[in-house]
C-alpha cells in the first residue's frame, strides 16, 4: 500500500477536503482509522509530472503501514491538544500526508568522523554518541546511506565522500580541519554542499595557514568534479568567515506549481503556455497553474520537504478562496482581497505563491539573506504587489501597538492599512517553535482574518487559549506530516474574527 501522493482527511462532517491529491476519510472517534476512498479534490488539474523531482526510495508494505501508523498517532495528538479546548472547526481536522515516507529531505547536515582504518566518513550524532552512516548492528559496514536524504542528495554523498578521502590523503584544503558536510537541494536537482571545518580566521590567512586564495582554488576543482551529479556551489564555514567557491553560488532554485488565477512568471516545466502566460494542463475544464521558482539560500531557513510544502502552497490558495466566498467574491474571478500582512515570511515563497489573490502585500522579515531572497523571489516570479520590511516581528508589532517608534513603518499608508486590519486585513504568520510574542500576538489578534502556520502545536494551542480563541474561530485545520520519520508536524489553521 503506497502512501505516495495521498492525503488523508480527518473529517467530522460531509464537508469536502480542499487538497491536491487523493483523499481518504478518518471517521471520528478516540483513534484516528485510515482508511481509502474515492473522493478527488477540487482542483481538477493534473498532478504535477514535471522534471525532475526526487523520487521516493523504495518502501515495503510494513514501511508503509508503519508511516500511516506513526501519522495516526500524530493526528490523535492534535486531535486531544486542541479538541479537548475545543479549537477543532466542524469540518474537522484535514491530514495530509507526505507524498514520500523516505527520500524526502532536502537539507541535510552529518557529522565527519573517522574509522577504523582512518577514513572520512559520515555520522550522526545519536543519544551523546557518533554513529556512523551504514554501520550495522551487526557490526560489518555498509554503503554510506541516508534513506530520508532527497534523490540530488544521495547522488551526491559517496561522490564527494570519495573526493573528500583522497583530498585527505593528499593533506588537501578541502578536508582540512573537516568536522561536518552540508547538503541543500531543490526539488529541481540542484544542490549545494557546505563543508564546516575548525580554521580559524586571522587576516589574510587562518591559523593553520590556509588562505582565502588557496582554498578557492581547491573548492573549485572540487566543485569540477561534482558538477556530473548536479553541485552548483562548493561552501565552506570557519570560525568567523564563510566563503563560497567563485565557480560556483550559495543557492538552489526550488519549483513549485500552485493553482493560477493569473497567469504566473513563468517557464513552465511541463504542459503549454500561451502567449499571455498562462499554464494549459490539457484539460480544458482544468484551471490554469502558475509553475514558480523560489531562490533558496545555503544557510539559511528553507522548507525541508519541498513537496509537503507544495502541498501546504496548495491549501492556503483554497483558503484564500474560501476567504473570498464570505466576503461575497467568490463568484468574480477578477476580485482580489484588500490586503495581506505576513510576518516572518522567510524567502517569500507563501508571499509570491497569494500574492495574485490580494491587492498589497507587506512581508516583514529579519534575517538579511531571506529578505534578500524574497525580494528577489518576488522579481523573478512578476510579483509587483508585494514588499519587505527588514524588521523583526515583534518590533513591527509594537511599532503598530503604540509603544515603538512609527519610523519604522513603510510609510503612512502601511499604518493605515493596519488601522484598517480589522474591517479588511488577513495577517499570515509563520513563527518558529516558540509562537508568537505578547506584542506580535496583539496585533494578530486585530486582524479580521488570521492564517497562522505552527511547526509546534502546542505554541499554537497555548496561543489560541490565551487570545486568539477568544476573539476569533478556527474555520479550517489541517496537519502537514512535513517529517514523516519524527514525531514532529506542523499545524495550519484559517481563523475569522467573531461577530
Amino acid at each position: 500500500m503506497s502512501t505516495a501522493g495521498r492525503v488523508i482527511g480527518v473529517i467530522a462532517s460531509g464537508s469536502s477536503v480542499r487538497g491536491t491529491h487523493r483523499v481518504s476519510r478518518v471517521a471520528p472517534g478516540p483513534r484516528p482509522r485510515v482508511r481509502n476512498a474515492a473522493q478527488f479534490i477540487d482542483y481538477r488539474r493534473k498532478p504535477f509530472t514535471g522534471k525532475p523531482t526526487a523520487t521516493a526510495s523504495p518502501s515495503s508494505s510494513s514501511e508503509d503501514e508503519g508511516y500511516l501508523t506513526l501519522l495516526a498517532d500524530k493526528t490523535e495528538k492534535v486531535r486531544t491538544l486542541f479538541g479537548e479546548a475545543g479549537f477543532i472547526p466542524t469540518s474537522g481536522i484535514e491530514v495530509f500526508a507526505s507524498p514520500k515516507t523516505r527520500g524526502y529531505r532536502s537539507r541535510c547536515r552529518f557529522a565527519i568522523a573517522r574509522d577504523d582504518s582512518g577514513a572520512l566518513r559520515y555520522a550522526l550524532f545519536e543519544n551523546g554518541e557518533v554513529v556512523m552512516l551504514g554501520d550495522d548492528d551487526d557490526g560489518e559496514e555498509d554503503e554510506d546511506v541516508f534513506p530520508w536524504a532527497s534523490e540530488p542528495i544521495a547522488r551526491a554523498m559517496p561522490v564527494l565522500l570519495e573526493l573528500l578521502n583522497a583530498s585527505d590523503e593528499t593533506n588537501g584544503v578541502a578536508s582540512k580541519g573537516l568536522s561536518a558536510v552540508g547538503f541543500l537541494a531543490s526539488r529541481g536537482g540542484e544542490v549545494v554542499v557546505t563543508l564546516w571545518n575548525t580554521l580559524n580566521r586571522q587576516g589574510a590567512e587562518d591559523a593553520n595557514g590556509v588562505p582565502d586564495a588557496t582554498w578557492n582554488d581547491d573548492a573549485n576543482a572540487l566543485l569540477s568534479r561534482l558538477r556530473d551529479v548536479n553541485v552548483v556551489g562548493v561552501v565552506t564555514r570557519r570560525r568567523g568567515k564563510t566563503l563560497t567557491a567563485s565557480d560556483g553560488v550559495n543557492h538552489v532554485w526550488e519549483p513549485m506549481v500552485v493553482p493560477g488565477d493569473v497567469p504566473g512568471d513563468l517557464s513552465p516545466v511541463n504542459d503549454s503556455m500561451d502567449a499571455a502566460g498562462v499554464v494549459s494542463t490539457g484539460d480544458e475544464s482544468a484551471p490554469p497553474s502558475r509553475h514558480l521558482r523560489y531562490k533558496q539560500v545555503e544557510g539559511a531557513f528553507s522548507n525541508p520537504n519541498g513537496d509537503v510544502a507544495e502541498v501546504t502552497a496548495r491549501w492556503l490558495h483554497s483558503v484564500c478562496d474560501d476567504i473570498r466566498g464570505t466576503r461575497g467574491g467568490a463568484d468574480e474571478p477578477l476580485h482580489k482581497l484588500p490586503w495581506l500582512l505576513e510576518l516572518y515570511c522567510g524567502n517569500g515563497n507563501h508571499t509570491v505563491s497569494v500574492a495574485p489573490k490580494f491587492g498589497r502585500v507587506t512581508a516583514v522579515e529579519i534575517e538579511p539573506r531571506l529578505v534578500s531572497a524574497a525580494n528577489e523571489n518576488f522579481a523573478v516570479n512578476g510579483v509587483a504587489n508585494a514588499r519587505v520590511q527588514a524588521l523583526p516581528a515583534e518590533v513591527f508589532a509594537r511599532t503598530r501597538n503604540g509603544t515603538g517608534g512609527s519610523s519604522l513603518l513603510d510609510g503612512d499608508e502601511v499604518d493605515v492599512l493596519l488601522a484598517d486590519a480589522w474591517r479588511d486585513g488577513v495577517v499570515l504568520v509563520d513563527p518558529p517553535r516558540a509562537g508568537l510574542d505578547a506584542d506580535t500576538l496583539e496585533l494578530v489578534a486585530g486582524f479580521r482574518t488570521v492564517l497562522y502556520i505552527a511547526c509546534d502545536g502546542a505554541s499554537l494551542a497555548r496561543d489560541l487559549a490565551s487570545t486568539l480563541g477568544r476573539t476569533h474561530e478556527v474555520r479550517r485545520m489541517a496537519l502537514f506530516d512535513h517529517f514523516p520519520s519524527s514525531r514532529f508536524y506542523e499545524v495550519v489553521v484559517w481563523l475569522e474574527a467573531k461577530a
